[in-house]
């Protein structure tokens, strides 16, 4: 059975494990020149992301980190993602946007070739759509980043089976129904590895560059894997590493998908949006395709507006009200939104 993430799995999942809601006004910070109200329309849930803040507001070095897997052109959700990553590089935070090529190759089984294929064509799209690799932020792959490999070599022995087992992704059963990853009952061999380098990724940013204050940027179907980090940083302090270190989550909502799938993923074509569509499918899509709903936030279309794009807060405001009322408003918003995504996807530099 496939997993619906609905609000009734957001809230349970927030109760599970600590983490604050911050959709519906539960949030009680800012983050750079990002208020309040930027926060709530762009991300879910955090973990220590009020730590991140407080401790950044106060002058210590600070990054944010996310990445990319490498199995597909960046379809909506990825471009959402990016886009947050661009907003918080104008409100004055570094950011690091990771290119998952080793990921995808052990995690996913894609060639070599065609991950480092995908992942020069990803950090020129991300660069096209105004990401910038000055006052701080980074913009890499992972396969020439050989001090982040001895990283992860040294942080191995802090990672144990009990860790791996707990940390699968909530979608994994669902890919690999579908034949996209691996089948293997709990977590296979190469997707342990993928984690574990994904891990140093997050930890190298203090152990060879120094800083300590560190914020994980994923969608929420993978807040296992921050708990995993979290659980290799506590072992490490224990032991006497990483004094100072400190590794916070902040997590965006996933985006529903078309056709009925439970995202919008770029292993799935069919899901929703990817960056090389034609302009025509793209407005086909968003004119036929976001099916029924019985509130903007379960709006495909509308949850698009809300991460994948440049809508100030006031703008979506009168998209939600638009949407709420359907008729011709709606369809006149859903048509503006059409333009602003199919010139964001221009920005792709073409290709398979």
């Amino acid at each position: 059975m496939s997993i619906v993430f609905d609000e009734a799995y957001y809230q349970a999942l927030m109760k599970e494990n600590g983490y604050d809601p911050v959709a519906f006004g539960k949030i009680n910070f800012g983050l750079g020149s990002l208020v309040q109200e930027d926060l709530q329309r762009r991300w879910l849930c955090h973990h220590n992301a009020d730590e991140f803040a407080r401790r950044f507001a106060a002058g210590e070095e600070s990054i944010v980190t996310s990445g990319f897997g490498m199995s597909g052109v960046p379809h909506a959700g990825t471009i959402s993602q990016i886009l947050r990553s661009i907003a918080l590089q104008k409100a004055g935070v570094p950011v690091q946007l990771v290119m998952g090529d080793l990921d995808a190759y052990n995690g996913k089984g894609t060639d070599l070739g065609y991950a480092l294929e995908l992942a020069d064509k990803f950090q020129q799209f991300i660069t096209n759509l105004g990401f910038k690799t000055d006052d701080g932020s980074i913009l890499r792959g992972q396969i020439n980043a050989g001090d982040v490999a001895i990283t992860a070599q040294l942080i191995a022995k802090y990672m144990d089976e009990g860790m791996f087992a707990a940390a699968e992704e909530d979608l994994h059963s669902f890919y690999a129904e579908k034949g996209k990853v691996d089948d293997t009952p709990g977590m296979s061999f190469p997707r342990r590895m993928s984690l574990n380098l994904m891990v140093a990724d997050f930890i190298d940013l203090y152990r060879n560059s120094g800083i300590p204050n560190v914020l994980v940027m994923l969608g929420i179907d993978e807040h296992q894997y921050v708990r995993f980090a979290q659980e290799t940083v506590r072992r490490m302090q224990e032991d006497g590493q990483l004094d100072g270190y400190s590794l916070g989550g902040l997590y965006s909502s996933l985006i529903k998908g078309f056709f009925d799938f439970p995202k919008m993923s770029k292993s799935f074509p069919n899901s929703g949006i990817t960056a090389d569509l034609p302009a025509e499918e793209i407005q086909r899509r968003i004119k036929e395709g976001e099916g029924e709903s019985t509130r903007p936030e379960d709006n495909v279309v509308y949850q698009l507006m809300a991460s994948a794009s440049t809508l100030s807060p006031q703008e979506l405001a009168v998209n939600y009200d638009a949407c709420l009322q359907g008729g011709p408003a709606w369809q006149k918003s859903k048509a503006a939104y059409t333009d602003m995504l199919v010139n964001i996807c221009s920005k792709w530099p073409g290709g398979d």
